[in-house]
């Protein structure tokens, strides 16, 4: 009896504690619709990571080289800003909404491979 007292006490502490878990996941996957305040902060956070991103290239290049790739960072950013904004406006942002603003951004059409085969077969 006693055991089964324990082994239900643990049951159901151990599925409060899973959610609490899975809230500081690493790569999970927001949720839509988000509210405006969220999301505004989410896309804050990659504007600073971009900005770091772009100072540490920046810092390899000529001194030309570097204020051309700043400017294309911030002008980038601008226009994701601007998409924000009409993201935001009603309170809530849709998936929709968040998708305008990811093509916005300065990767947002294609990643990194610029529409080459991602599986790697040659062709």
């Amino acid at each position: 009896m006693k055991k089964m007292v324990l082994s239900a006490l643990f049951a159901v502490t151990s599925l409060a504690a899973i959610p609490a878990l899975a809230d500081g996941a690493k790569g999970q996957r927001p949720s839509f619709p988000m509210p405006a305040a969220t999301f505004q902060e989410h896309v804050q956070t990659r504007v600073v990571k971009m900005r770091e991103h772009t100072e540490k290239r920046a810092s390899t290049l000529t001194a030309e080289q570097a204020k051309e790739l700043r400017a294309k960072t911030e002008a980038a950013i601008a226009q994701m800003n601007a998409e924000v904004q009409k993201a935001v406006a009603d309170g809530t942002v849709t998936a929709e909404e968040a998708k305008a603003v990811r093509a916005a951004g300065p990767h947002g059409k294609g990643g990194h491979c610029h529409g080459k085969d991602k599986g790697g077969a040659k062709t």
